[in-house]
C-alpha cells in the first residue's frame, strides 16, 4: 500500500498505527523527518558512550525507547530496537549468552507496549511509566526462564 525505502532513513512523516484498514488505531508519532538523521547522531553518540555511568538495564529501557521514537525507517523498526535493547543486555553481563528473551516477552506485550509509548510520548518528557513498564517485561521474561529451567531440570531428574 505504501512504497518502503529499503535501508535508507525515511522521509517522510511518521505515524505508527495498527489495525486493519478503516479501523486504524495511532499509537505514537515519530520525530519529523527532517531531525531524524539529528537525532539517530545524538541517540549514536549517547548509546556508544563509555564514560557516562548508567545501569546497563536502564541504558537498554532507554535506548530501546529512544529508538522507537526516532521511527529511523519505514519498517522494522521494533524489530531493530528490540535487537539493541538485547546487545545492550549482553554488554551488560558480558557474555553472549542469555537464558531469558526479553524481545519475545516486548513481541508478546506489543499492544501494552504501544499503550505506554504513548502515554509517555505524550506527557512531560519524563520516562518513568516507560521504564517501569520495560523492567516489568524484563521481570516477565526471567520468570518465564526459570520455569522452563525448572521444567528441564525436573525432567533430567526424572531420566
Amino acid at each position: 500500500m505504501n512504497k518502503i525505502l529499503v535501508a535508507k532513513y525515511r522521509t517522510g512523516e511518521m505515524q505508527v498505527v495498527s489495525g486493519p484498514m478503516g479501523k486504524q488505531c495511532m499509537h505514537y508519532e515519530a520525530v519529523p523527518a527532517k531531525d531524524v538523521k539529528a537525532e539517530m547522531d545524538r541517540f549514536l553518540s549517547w548509546l556508544n558512550e563509555d564514560t557516562i555511568v548508567i545501569d546497563g538495564v536502564l541504558k537498554s529501557a532507554i535506548a530501546h525507547f529512544w529508538f522507537i521514537i526516532i521511527h529511523l525507517f519505514n519498517d522494522g523498526n521494533g524489530c531493530i530496537a528490540r535487537a539493541i535493547s538485547d546487545m545492550l543486555l549482553a554488554r551488560r553481563e558480558h557474555s553472549p549468552e542469555r537464558f531469558y528473551s526479553l524481545s519475545n516477552q516486548i513481541q508478546q506485550e506489543k499492544n501494552a507496549c504501544y499503550e505506554m509509548l504513548k502515554t509517555v510520548q505524550h506527557s512531560d518528557g519524563d520516562i518513568t511509566k516507560w521504564l517501569i513498564w520495560f523492567l516489568n517485561c524484563m521481570e516477565y521474561a526471567l520468570i518465564e526462564a526459570e520455569d522452563g529451567m525448572q521444567s528441564v531440570l525436573s525432567k533430567a531428574e526424572f531420566w
